[in-house]
């Protein structure tokens, strides 16, 4: 567990490593079973930088659609990878642009959990409640 100033994170600390420090505070105002929900969602849909150099070497310019970057692709294959320019500048980019792609990632993650508490109290905060006496 680690203690952020008055938040508590159940989540390990190798995975806590790959977080944004944004989305780690924001971590540490929800409760510990929608950390692990997190945690689960974001294991599954993380991209790996292994993959994404797989892609850029024998599949060129599927690495922007690896990425979510759709236009980028097709720029890339309708200028045949810049003359090849971007080919080589994009295997010293490729880190930064995986790890932006996995913060925005973490983030979108972040919001549905959020969105689907604020849905979850809001229902309950309409049902009436069951220990009201009834007025005559």
């Amino acid at each position: 567990m680690v203690t952020l100033r008055n938040h508590n994170i159940i989540l390990d600390a190798e995975f806590i490593k790959k977080l944004h420090p944004k989305v780690i505070y924001e971590l540490g105002k929800i409760c510990p079973e929608n950390q692990i929900r997190f945690q689960e969602i974001y294991s599954k849909r993380e991209r790996s930088l292994r993959f994404a150099f797989i892609c850029l070497f024998f599949f060129p310019g599927t690495h922007y659609a690896f990425l979510g970057r759709w236009q980028l692709q097709i720029m890339y294959w309708l200028t045949f990878g810049g003359a090849l320019i971007w080919w080589v500048i994009d295997m010293f980019r490729l880190p930064a642009l995986l790890k932006e792609s996995n913060h925005y990632e973490q983030k979108k993650i972040l919001f549905e959990i959020n969105s689907i508490n604020v849905f979850h109290t809001s229902q309950l905060l309409n049902k009436p409640s069951l220990n009201k006496a009834k007025v005559a």
